[in-house]
């Protein structure tokens, strides 16, 4: 039948018809339609703070470890296998300085409305942790263009592959 008309057209037209669902409707977004309220952002320059905190009130071991596990583990700058580490070295690679690993100890470290005085105390720690590595033999500095690079030594990777970090730092073996 035709659907006009309501009158036979065609000898198909008595033919079962299958069933079509209806298109779902297409929402249609307009100046007018506001979108969803953000979440509430977090404050970087106080996550910062609180990891300041944290990190300060660490004995040194463990202000070691965090930086060693963030900063040289495998989601780390200075990772296994990344540019101009031990596994792929490289005369071009990037170079790990203490604000790519600051950023990987706190990603809140370049975050939005840090204030240089906080990112000042908080690579005051992250470099104390440094320190504290590069006497142990797990990490060691490398120079690129006047400014100091880390870089995780074997027995660094090792620890961390181990879990040992905190025990080599006090003077123990892997």
């Amino acid at each position: 039948m035709s659907p006009l008309f309501g009158r036979k057209t065609h000898a198909h037209d008595d033919a079962p018809q299958a069933a079509v669902p209806p298109a779902a409707p297409v929402p249609i977004e307009t100046p007018l339609t506001e979108p969803p309220p953000p979440a509430v952002p977090l404050d970087d320059a106080a996550v910062l703070a609180a990891e300041i905190a944290q990190l300060d009130a660490l004995p040194l071991a463990q202000l070691a470890v965090e930086v060693m596990v963030k900063g040289f583990g495998p989601d780390g700058p200075g990772g296994p296998g990344t540019p101009g580490t031990i596994e792929a070295p490289s005369l071009d690679a990037p170079p790990v300085g203490l604000a790519e690993i600051a950023r990987s100890v706190s990603p809140a470290y370049a975050g939005h409305g840090v204030s240089q005085e906080l990112q000042l105390r908080f690579t005051t720690l992250v470099a104390e942790g440094l320190q504290i590595l590069e006497n142990a033999s797990l990490v060691r500095i490398t120079w690129h263009g006047g400014v100091e690079n880390y870089l995780a030594t074997r027995l660094g990777r090792t620890a961390v592959e181990r879990g040992a970090v905190e025990r080599v730092v006090a003077g123990g073996d892997l």
